[in-house]
This record gives structure tokens, C-alpha cells and sequence, in this order.
């Protein structure tokens, strides 16, 4: 789940492959104790950025479909496929069609 105060989002659930994905960037997928981390995302590069994912379509109800294209620490899952929920567009105007993200611990 995420929140963003300052766009009203509160325990908003990842589903769809996107919560394997967060569970990968997070570490919780290597170590269950974790329950957060920091994202930094965009739709431009970000200098030695962890993960890059390009839209793949939609699903005709605000919400899109991306696959990666490069994760620093897990690159078998390069080409998995998840959904991002149309809460994306609460950061964006439309969906991107690249994210890239930077993980804080």
C-alpha cells in the first residue's frame, strides 16, 4: 500500500504484479520484517536510476498496463508485466509512457 497526503491518498493497495514489484524494490520480497521504503519516480531519467518500465497498453478504465525494461537488482524480471491503477494519474496528467524510479531505503 501507499500514501500521498498531498494528493489525498491514503492505504492505497498494489495489486496486479505491482505489488511484486514494490515487494522487489522495497527488499520485503528478500526480507518479509520490511514494511516500507521511498520511491523517487518520473517520467524523464533520473541519473543512475534502479528501474525502468514502459506502458504497454491500458485497460479502458484510467488504469495502465507497463513492463520493465531494466531493474538494476533483478534483472530476470526484465519483461514482467503489471498494472498501475488509475491512482497514477494523480502524478501525471496521462499515463507515461517510461517511468524511471530511484529507491530510498
Amino acid at each position: 500500500m501507499f500514501d500521498d497526503e498531498s494528493r489525498d491518498i491514503s492505504e492505497e493497495p498494489f495489486v496486479a504484479g505491482a505489488d511484486v514489484m514494490f515487494d522487489l524494490m522495497s527488499g520485503r520480497e528478500a526480507d518479509p520484517t520490511i514494511d516500507s521504503c521511498n520511491v523517487v519516480f518520473g517520467a524523464t531519467p533520473i541519473p543512475e536510476h534502479d528501474v525502468h518500465v514502459r506502458l504497454v497498453g491500458n485497460d479502458g478504465h484510467d488504469g495502465h498496463y507497463y513492463m520493465v525494461d531494466y531493474f538494476k537488482m533483478y534483472r530476470a524480471v526484465e519483461t514482467f508485466t503489471f498494472w498501475l491503477c488509475p491512482a497514477l494519474l494523480a502524478f501525471f496528467e496521462e499515463a507515461p509512457e517510461d517511468i524511471y524510479v530511484t529507491i530510498k531505503p
